[in-house]
């Protein structure tokens, strides 16, 4: 229900753990503070939406402060259980008395910990600036904020990520605007934005789907109001500053390699069944089509085409190896609105070849109804690759024919209507009758 803490910090010493808590509430970043117990650890939870992550070097009281390895090793495993790599990335500063040991610290993370939990940079405050008396604690007000704001691309992205916040907070408050304010009261508030939500899922997916799924359906009605708000919120002119200063070499970067290409492209069009719950069912999944759904007899049957030549002669690529390492595959395609009102009937599917991506092909031949993806990167597959379908092999299944199939992923609904509207276009390209005049 709680959005996971952006700014945590931990200590085994709980004065200075407040000394630093109390700082960063008063810079406006509220934080959780966490005490370290060397026999209990922290909840590892905690850490999983960190952003600035401040930790004391040593966390242990029996370690010797000369010994980095074995205090950075407790670091170590407790990001290790605690950061998720799917959060998005932080920053480690480090709260220390030992200012020295940093780059042997930096050192043992970089080595140590799995690269998809890796912090963007690791900084630090000295603690023994800050201990005594004075305007000591101004100073690590000040410092602190300073030191937030040194790695201009981490700003950037808290920006972002705090515009989507406020997007997310303007949607809400628009649902919540639309209980009038005479049922604004702790009788009926509630129960009239059970209403407005009902009504909300009803209308984006129908009755049966959103009572099988209201998360989903109110998403579906809520999600393109927030995506508007993100695109056309007002920028002030601090978010413009921090985005000139973090994006500075636009026309001046090398083109891509293959493979960079191709994980750009992944992360812009492909959802991986790793990350949500996929059925072969969804819109837009790609699944691979069973061992025993390539034999003659089926594809006979579907497409009225023998299975041996299928990457030959249909996908149209020259080399055996090459055939060797593709896959035919099925992409679930259709009118988006039939898949959100789970419209009962036969599912259409679009066959295709997931090939590797600079494999060579008979361009001489190349169907006008096949589409063919960017390079991705797809899970089980070494290296880059395209996606080719071709409209022309559309086929309908039911629930029953592909209820044990495993999807790979699911294409995002930017490429996913790329493709289904050129196997629209294709499927009804008009024709007529003419002549022409013999050559002379």
């Amino acid at each position: 229900m709680f959005t996971p803490a952006r700014y945590v910090v931990v200590d085994d010493d709980e004065s200075e753990l407040r000394q630093l808590a109390d700082c960063l509430q008063k810079i406006g970043a509220p934080c959780l503070p966490l005490k370290y117990d060397e026999a209990e650890g922290i909840e590892a939870g905690h850490l999983r939406g960190v952003r600035l992550l401040f930790l004391d070097l040593h966390l242990t009281t029996g370690a010797q402060t000369s010994d980095v390895a074995q205090a950075s090793a407790v670091i170590v495993a407790m990001l290790e259980e605690g950061v998720s790599a799917t959060a998005g990335p932080y920053v480690i500063i480090l709260w220390t008395k030992h200012q020295e040991q940093r780059e042997a610290f930096d050192a043992y993370v970089m080595a140590n910990l799995d690269a998809a939990k890796r912090p963007l940079a690791i900084l630090s405050l000295d603690k023994n600036n800050y201990l005594g008396g004075g305007n000591a604690g101004q100073k690590l007000t000040d410092d602190v904020g300073k030191i937030i704001e040194t790695d201009p691309r981490l700003r950037a992205l808290l920006d972002w990520e705090r515009e989507v916040l406020k997007a997310a907070g303007t949607t809400l408050s628009e649902v919540g605007g639309l209980v009038a304010a005479e049922d604004r009261t702790a009788a009926k508030f509630s129960a009239r934005l059970d209403e407005v939500l009902s009504l909300l899922a009803f209308e984006a997916v129908g009755e049966t789907n959103a009572k099988a799924d209201p998360y989903g359906a109110v998403n579906a009605a809520l999600m393109p109001i927030l995506a508007d708000r993100i695109a056309n919120q007002r920028i002030d002119a601090t978010s413009n500053a921090i985005w000139q200063g973090a994006v500075t070499k636009i026309g001046e970067v090398p083109s891509p390699s293959l493979t960079d290409a191709a994980r750009l492209n992944s992360m812009l069009h492909l959802a991986a069944s790793t990350t949500e719950e996929l059925k072969p069912g969804n819109w837009g999944a790609v699944t691979l089509l069973p061992d025993a759904e390539r034999e003659d007899g089926p594809m006979m049957a579907r497409f009225n085409l023998s299975a041996k030549p299928m990457l030959s002669a249909i996908f149209c690529l020259e080399n055996k190896p090459d055939r060797k390492s593709s896959r035919l595959c099925v992409l679930r395609v259709g009118a988006s609105c039939d898949y959100a009102q789970n419209r009962k009937g036969p599912i259409p599917f679009m066959l295709g070849a997931i090939v590797p991506a600079e494999a060579p092909r008979a361009d001489d031949r190349l169907p006008k109804a096949e589409i063919v993806t960017p390079p991705l990167i797809v899970d089980s597959f070494d290296g880059p690759v395209r996606l080719i379908f071709n409209a022309h092999l559309t086929f309908t299944m039911v629930p029953n024919d592909f209820k044990d199939w495993e999807p790979l992923c699911r294409l995002r609904e930017q490429l996913l209507m790329q493709i289904t509207t050129h196997g629209a276009q294709h499927s009804t390209r008009p024709a007529i009758i003419s002549f022409r005049p013999e050559a002379h």
